[in-house]
């Protein structure tokens, strides 16, 4: 970790992700807020976040523009108009203006889209493969970090001073990012001229994991798990009322308490990732939260906080192994569309994942929908671990962090 943060741009890199994730964080919270108080409806203070998801289903598409442009000029044409974006909710007063806030949290989810595809890309021309899992599992930890301080900034704010406020301090956030990437220097080539059809290079990163063992598995485990993430949208809740007989607001304790440990999860994933490989710490991270999850069951306080601390030491795990394979595996030239091909299946099974715990509280108990959360998550980390590839991944990158030649993939 040391070794990342002594080097400037890596430094900037941090620093500028870190600013621009708050930005992030505490407007994404404070506009479901911000509507409800404007309106008084609860379901259209829900549209915010479907509005935001359905931006980031349109990755395969901007993964194609990630790939066909240099993307350090990207990202920052990508901050400086999300920035003027978000300075446009200042001019919202009253309800009949909402759908401009819609409007802003869909481009936001183009924008995440291309921002995240490009630092996916741009991030191992920055750093030796060795140190890949170590600076995903840095930024990792500040993101569980930040999560536990934006939603005092995002929500303090609006109450203090209004949806604008929290508007011009996101604005100030991408201005800060665009302002790091500026200095920073990284090699980032023009992008050769492809022939190849609209269509087919929009399917092109979907197509790559398919024919690719190793990212392939991953992905099939990963979608498993992101769907049981999106079942714990609505099993915190139903764990603090119905569980342990707290107020809604007591499931802010269980979402701090993953913050805590998150950070940690997210210190020891890069050390882990070189011993384990990618792959078998994704299933390491799936284990725990299977655990997590059955000890969410218990009507138990201590015991539910108990599980909160796995649950928040696992996720960075399961976070930063899918990542780095990623980007160990795929070519430079195919980055952008596989990382939005893998984040377009990924967000698919989360946003089912919600839609389905909602559905099911209301007739099941929670502890079923927990104890069927830890099934699935069990059986994901049980693929994983049992794949050939897995395992030979691993000891292709213990291979190569000793210096020696690096075995021949079994990826086609």
């Amino acid at each position: 970790m040391g070794d990342l943060l002594a080097q400037p741009r890596m430094r900037l890199y941090f620093l500028g992700n870190t600013l621009s994730t708050i930005g992030d964080y505490a407007l994404w919270l404070a506009a479901g807020v911000w509507v409800k108080e404007l309106t008084g409806s609860t379901s259209r203070a829900g549209l915010c976040m479907l509005c935001l998801i359905a931006g980031t289903l349109l990755s395969p598409l901007t993964g194609v523009v990630v790939d066909r442009v240099r993307r350090k000029p990207l990202l920052m044409a990508t901050n400086a108009a999300t920035c003027l974006l978000v300075l446009s909710l200042t001019q919202v007063h009253h309800a009949g203006q909402v759908w401009l806030i819609y409007t802003v949290m869909f481009l936001y989810g183009l924008s995440s889209d291309i921002t995240s595809s490009a630092m996916s890309a741009l991030l191992p021309t920055m750093v030796p493969e060795e140190q890949l899992g170590s600076a995903n599992g840095l930024s990792q930890s500040l993101t569980q970090g930040q999560r536990l301080i934006t939603p005092a900034i995002g929500l303090g704010l609006l109450a203090a001073y209004g949806g604008g406020a929290v508007a011009v301090l996101d604005a100030a956030s991408f201005a800060a990012g665009l302002v790091c990437w500026a200095l920073i220097k990284v090699d980032d080539p023009k992008p050769a001229r492809t022939e190849q059809s609209w269509r087919a290079e929009t399917t092109a990163g979907f197509r790559f994991l398919a024919r690719t063992p190793v990212l392939r598995q991953l992905t099939t485990a990963l979608v498993l798990g992101l769907f049981v993430m999106g079942l714990f949208e609505t099993l915190g809740l139903a764990v603090a009322t119905v569980g342990l007989h707290h107020a809604p607001t007591w499931a802010g304790v269980i979402v701090t308490a993953m913050g805590v440990t998150g950070i940690l999860g997210g210190l020891l994933a890069g050390p882990a990732i070189n011993r384990l490989g990618p792959g078998r710490l994704t299933a390491m991270g799936m284990a725990l939260l299977s655990v997590s999850a059955v000890a969410m069951a218990v009507p138990s306080d201590v015991v539910v906080v108990a599980a909160a601390l796995v649950f928040g030491l696992g996720l960075p795990f399961l976070i930063v192994g899918s990542m780095t394979a990623v980007q160990l595996n795929t070519p430079g030239e195919l980055m952008g569309r596989v990382a939005g091909a893998d984040g377009f299946l990924i967000t698919l099974g989360q946003s089912v994942g919600i839609a389905s715990g909602s559905a099911l509280i209301a007739f099941l108990p929670y502890r079923d929908l927990a104890y069927g959360a830890a099934v699935l998550l069990a059986l994901a980390a049980g693929y994983l671990v049992t794949r050939p590839e897995q395992r030979q991944q691993a000891e292709a990158d213990s291979s190569s962090e000793a210096g020696a030649p690096e075995p021949v993939s079994s990826m086609a």
